[in-house]
């Protein structure tokens, strides 16, 4: 706005001193030209001519704009002037120079002295103006006309019109900044709200997420206390089945003559009976079968265990229950996990071998638990032939075992993969993530 307010100023000076000069250039060719007489020595102004215009400066109107006159040969010299002493003497000049060419030349000037002339007065500012006088009928230039007119008044509404403009542009720009001000004050107050609204949200966010962070703490409390009830309710129901149904079991086996009896001696009644059939023989099938169930259904204490010694306990008792061997390999466990998800791993591991022995007769038991910073996984493996349907498939799991181990995996939010690659081997393996659930 600074350098508007200057253009806009010095262009406005420039349009009025423009238009003073082309006012003098007036005068020129109405009171001066036409004193002008061209003869064969050059331009010359008669005496009663000069008489006329010398006139023109005492008690007239103009005289109190106008200084004084000058006219100009093509060679510079003073064929006329207001200062008599002036005539006839050679002053060159461009500015002459300029206005024989055609054009009206003006410059503001203060204290004259022009190419050797007298001082007008001091400090008086005056308009130089230089213009061409031309033969009348055509655009030959002759002589050149000059004067000099008082420029105070020019000054002073020069002046003015300057203030004023910088006036409208200081109001302008008081106005813009003002405008500014008050978008820049909106916007300012518009991202404060924002930003009050947005602290108000992320606080509201961070309690929920607070809320939410304890209601899965509490969730996984959960989970664990129904993971530890249910192996206790299995423990209860080993521990029954052991205590009632095998003792009775066992008393019957002892009633009916223990082992298997030769059929064709005893009562009548079994002589026909097969071996496969025998009383005694089904009695003890049942035995065994309930046996396994409630040992299975017992978890050995491992609370207090760290994961790999649990882990080795279910091998060790698959290897003693069973007379196979079990190849096993430990890496990076933790020393410390949640004790569900200890009892989860060891039922994987008892549940896979289980499946193992029966479906691969034992052959290749392997089984391998490894652990990162973020996941623990474990594989059952096995290199024996499964059984195969009636209609030729081989069938490698039982769905009830299996799926009781998805379920345990998968309520600690692990996954479940069972694989069959090279015709017979088999792996069963199981992946779950340590990050929610840390002791």
């Amino acid at each position: 706005m600074a350098i508007l307010g200057e253009w806009l100023s010095s262009q406005i000076a420039a349009n009025q001193l423009r238009s003073r000069v082309e006012a003098g250039a007036l005068y020129v060719e109405g009171f001066l030209a036409r004193h002008v007489e061209e003869t064969e020595d050059g331009p010359r102004v008669a005496a009663d001519r000069q008489k006329e215009l010398d006139e023109l400066l005492i008690g007239t109107e103009l005289s109190t704009r106008v200084e004084g006159f000058r006219i100009w040969g093509k060679d510079g010299s003073v064929i006329y002037s207001t200062d008599k002493s002036l005539m006839g003497k050679r002053l060159p000049s461009t500015d002459i120079d300029k206005a024989f060419a055609g054009a009206v030349v003006s410059q503001l000037e203060v204290g004259h002295n022009d190419e050797g002339d007298i001082t007008l007065g001091d400090n008086q500012s005056l308009i130089e103006i230089y213009a061409p006088i031309y033969r009348p009928g055509s655009h030959d230039v002759i002589a050149v006309g000059e004067l000099y007119e008082d420029a105070e008044e020019f000054i002073v509404q020069r002046n003015r019109v300057q203030r004023h403009t910088w006036a409208i542009v200081g109001a302008t720009t008081l106005a813009i900044m003002g405008l500014l001000f008050l978008i820049v004050r909106r916007a300012s107050n518009v991202i404060e709200s924002q930003r009050v609204r947005l602290k108000s949200q992320l606080a509201n966010a961070q309690a929920l997420a607070e809320q939410n962070k304890k209601l899965r703490k509490a969730a996984d409390h959960a989970r664990m206390d129904a993971t530890k009830s249910n192996e206790t309710l299995l423990n209860r129901i080993g521990s029954d089945l052991h205590d009632g149904p095998v003792q009775l079991l066992s008393l019957l086996i002892l009633r009916l003559g223990g082992g298997f009896p030769d059929p064709t001696k005893g009562s009548d009644l079994l002589k026909n009976v097969p071996q496969e059939l025998h009383p005694s023989r089904l009695a003890s099938q049942v035995l065994t079968e309930l046996r396994e169930l409630s040992t299975g259904l017992v978890l050995p204490e491992i609370e207090n265990m760290s994961l790999e010694a649990a882990l080795r306990v279910a091998v060790e008792r698959h290897e003693y229950a069973t007379g196979s061997v079990v190849s096993a390999n430990y890496v990076g466990l933790p020393e410390n996990v949640a004790y569900p998800l200890k009892i989860c791993l060891y039922r994987v591991v008892q549940e896979g071998l289980n499946n193992a022995f029966r479906h691969a007769s034992g052959l290749g038991q392997k089984v391998t638990a490894s652990a990162d910073e973020k996941t623990i996984t474990v594989v059952v493996s096995d290199a024996g032939p499964g059984p195969v349907r009636a209609d030729g498939a081989s069938v490698r799991t039982r769905p009830l075992g299996l799926q009781g181990i998805r379920n345990r995996v998968e309520a600690f939010g692990g996954s479940v993969q069972f694989q069959q690659r090279s015709g017979n081997d088999t792996q069963l393996i199981v992946s779950v993530s340590l990050e929610s659930n840390s002791p």
